[in-house]
């Protein structure tokens, strides 16, 4: 399936106007976009970081992974690549177990490890089962099924989506605490909790969205604490309101970035966005109290000096690091962000060169009190607000894009039913723990039914012919699995609880 007429026209348009207004900016958008090239690894999934120089040793980020896949909509709709589709399902099958000799290390409810093995999908950097890395995954992988409108990336986005209880990331509806990690039989760790407000906004989202009833887990959450931002925890920094998760100290500017970016709901708030642009000028207003150059803010993540890796925020920047990945992330409701970026690139402020053939120039952290550092590497996910915010400029992508695409349960664009169900097939009882009945609603012709642990592992495989309703004999360990049912009126997934 193609995406719309009016895509493809504003990508037309786009290939006609490009480069008549900024080169500077055209310049850093597209080689940001080769910072995601170059983290893709050959089964399509993202490492974590690239070296600006020597080899790369980065084990494969599953939030990143997330990220390469908006990444791979934005070089579509730019016309950069001609290829995208198939790029987004390569990562999207390996994501879910598809490829051969990668099997993604993960927990009985779906959730992934922080970071995997190249090769293998093993667990890598003793890294933790993350409640937050796998919705991003998730979101982007939604992103990637809403724009392509391509059958087989639905279809595996969608066992992606079934293979996940969100719901499982709660630990407190009336507290809002969600799980920071999860063990291996997918139980959150109590050691390992977060409250309201920060980027697990994400997985509130989609534990929201994982079903449309009423008693929902993640709609109760959602209700006590995500549907105004008045339900939320806020510090005040010169007269600005600015959204936290806790009444004392503020968050790194990329929290608020990545909500806007990946959750609809925030994206689309009156109430919400007046919070970000909020969070936007406290950011600018902590620098310029330091009297440095007024184009010189943004408070991110990524290498520092004192420590490997930092998230920096309003009076917690100990090495007075310049994230202009932060600038460009504030586009949608900061239009000054573009001569900003402008300034620093001509001032060759932060400006480091790509380890790629043509060493192509990209904005990146740099630090005022230590002016001769060099951080050794760019880190994929932290850039992302780089490439993102810079496709919402009027010349480019525009600000609906994200609006858009990051529409996942409207009708307008995949409903939580048609995610739930696209079929009128009865699968029972469920939980269930020795049997499984399906109903076909009529009899059908080769039938072939299949069952998949959680790291996408086949566990029962049976081929049936001119059945109505098939009754399925099970020996499983307890956890979540996917049945899907391919059949003369199409394929039909759905997650299995075994008690």
């Amino acid at each position: 399936m193609k995406k719309s007429i009016l895509i493809l026209f504003s990508s037309f348009c786009f290939l006609n106007s490009y480069g008549q207004e900024s080169p500077e900016i055209d310049s850093l958008f597209r080689n940001s976009y080769t910072v995601f090239e170059l983290q893709r690894l050959p089964n399509g999934m993202y490492r974590d970081a690239t070296l600006f120089s020597g080899s790369d040793y980065h084990p494969i980020s599953i939030a990143n992974t997330g990220m390469g896949l908006i990444a791979l909509c934005i070089a579509d709709a730019m016309g950069w690549i001609n290829n995208g589709s198939e790029l987004a399902l390569n990562t999207i099958k390996t994501a879910t177990g598809h490829t051969s000799g990668f099997l993604p290390d993960r927990t009985s409810n779906g959730y992934y490890r922080h970071f995997m093995d190249i090769n293998t999908g093993e667990q890598a950097w003793n890294s933790e089962y993350s409640t937050i890395d796998s919705a991003i995954l998730v979101s982007g992988a939604l992103f990637s099924m809403n724009y392509f409108q391509h059958d087989s990336i639905s279809h595996y986005t969608t066992e992606l989506w079934n293979s996940i209880n969100f719901n499982d990331a709660i630990d407190n509806s009336s507290t809002g605490q969600i799980y920071l990690s999860m063990d291996s039989d997918g139980n959150g760790i109590n050691n390992s909790l977060t409250r309201p407000y920060n980027e697990y906004m994400i997985v509130a989202w989609l534990a929201k969205n994982y079903s449309s009833e009423s008693n929902n887990l993640g709609t109760i959450l959602w209700n006590n604490h995500y549907s105004s931002p008045s339900l939320l925890p806020s510090i005040s920094y010169q007269g600005r309101s600015v959204l936290s998760d806790n009444n004392n100290s503020f968050l790194s500017s990329f929290t608020h970035q990545f909500n806007y970016f990946l959750c609809n709901y925030f994206t689309t708030s009156t109430e919400y966005l007046t919070y970000f642009k909020n969070s936007q000028e406290a950011d600018r207003s902590w620098w310029q109290n330091m009297d440095y150059n007024l184009f010189e803010w943004g408070l991110g993540a990524g290498s520092a000096i004192t420590s490997s890796y930092h998230a920096d925020a309003i009076n917690n920047n100990e090495d007075l690091i310049v994230s202009p990945q932060i600038i460009a992330g504030y586009i949608p409701v900061n239009p000054e962000s573009k001569s900003n970026l402008i300034d620093l690139w001509n001032s060759n402020l932060g400006k480091f060169n790509l380890p790629n053939v043509n060493n192509d120039p990209i904005l990146w952290r740099y630090s005022k009190s230590n002016t001769t550092w060099i951080p050794n590497e760019i880190i994929g996910i932290d850039y992302s607000s780089m490439l993102f915010g810079l496709s919402t400029l009027t010349e480019y992508l525009g600000i609906d894009f994200f609006s858009t695409y990051n529409d996942f349960f409207t009708s307008s664009a995949l409903s939580i039913d048609q995610l739930e169900s696209t079929f009128e097939i009865k699968v029972y009882p469920n939980p269930t723990s020795d049997h499984l009945y399906i109903e076909l609603g009529k009899f059908c012709k080769n039938i072939s039914i299949s069952i998949l642990n959680s790291l996408g592992q086949p566990v029962l495989r049976n081929t049936y012919d001119n059945l109505e309703k098939i009754n399925i004999p099970l020996k499983l360990h307890k956890g979540l699995y996917l049945l899907t049912i391919d059949y003369s009126e199409g394929i039909e997934t759905s997650k299995v609880i075994i008690r």
